[in-house]
């Protein structure tokens, strides 16, 4: 018997060459039996994508380190998971952008409390036909402002760059429109402010702006609120102050 290895046909001229593991001659690819190599899984990627859509923040964890495991694999064409893991971090990124919103809009929407004689003695936001005379503003009041979903108040023993001292009831019907509610409030307004102040406008280191409603609250917000202006923030009330 030779020890020679048994030799096998070339492959014809034309015919691709057989697939499978090396070492059979005649077979470049290997055996023809063999089975085909099998492709990558993106199971990771799957169970990624899975654990970034639920609402907890330990799986979002998890899912981002699987993300990252299937992203840094090998880059060799064949499908590992890696659309389902860049899907997984935009959910988890796309949960924490929603709790920041969440937050924000909580904490800007806390009501504020009154006592039993109305003042405000926690701070927050309110309805602006709630805002009365006697609140301290915490608003921008550099020019008249447009009260339309809410106004933030604030204790008056707190810091606050203005106090409502005069409300201007308007009269029902169309929303008359901004340059009417303004010409009412350059009228109305300065002329309440001695019997606040103590002093006219005129002879006083203060100014004068308003709240005005919006044409979209306008029918159950009708009132122009007059709010005395400090050049600095202060804290206490103005009224009877003769500044």
């Amino acid at each position: 018997m030779s020890d020679q290895p048994p030799s096998y046909p070339a492959v014809p001229p034309g015919y691709p060459a057989p697939w499978g593991p090396p070492g059979l001659p005649g077979y470049p690819g290997g055996s023809p039996w063999a089975p085909p190599p099998k492709p990558a899984s993106p199971t990771l990627g799957v169970v990624a994508l899975v654990l970034a859509i639920l609402p907890l923040c330990l799986t979002w964890i998890a899912a981002v380190v699987l993300a990252i495991v299937v992203l840094a694999g090998p880059r060799d064409g064949q499908k590992r998971g890696r659309g389902l893991a860049w899907a997984a971090l935009a959910i988890v990124v796309a949960w924490i952008v929603a709790i920041i919103v969440a937050i924000v809009v909580v904490a800007a929407t806390i009501p504020a409390d009154r006592d039993e004689s109305g003042a405000v003695v926690s701070g927050g936001e309110i309805f602006p036909e709630s805002v009365r005379i006697g609140d301290c503003i915490d608003e921008d009041l550099s020019g008249p402002y447009e009260a339309d979903v809410s106004v933030s108040v604030v204790p008056c023993d707190e810091p606050h760059p203005g106090e409502v001292f005069h409300l201007v009831s308007l009269d029902t019907g169309p929303y008359p429109g901004r340059a009417e509610i303004a010409r009412i409030a350059e009228v109305e307004c300065p002329a309440a402010f001695e019997s606040f102040v103590g002093i006219p406008l005129e002879a006083s280191s203060l100014s004068v702006t308003y709240l005005y409603p919006s044409r979209s609250n306008w029918g159950y917000d009708e009132k122009i609120r007059c709010v005395v202006v400090p050049p600095d923030e202060v804290t206490g009330t103005l009224e009877g102050s003769g500044l």
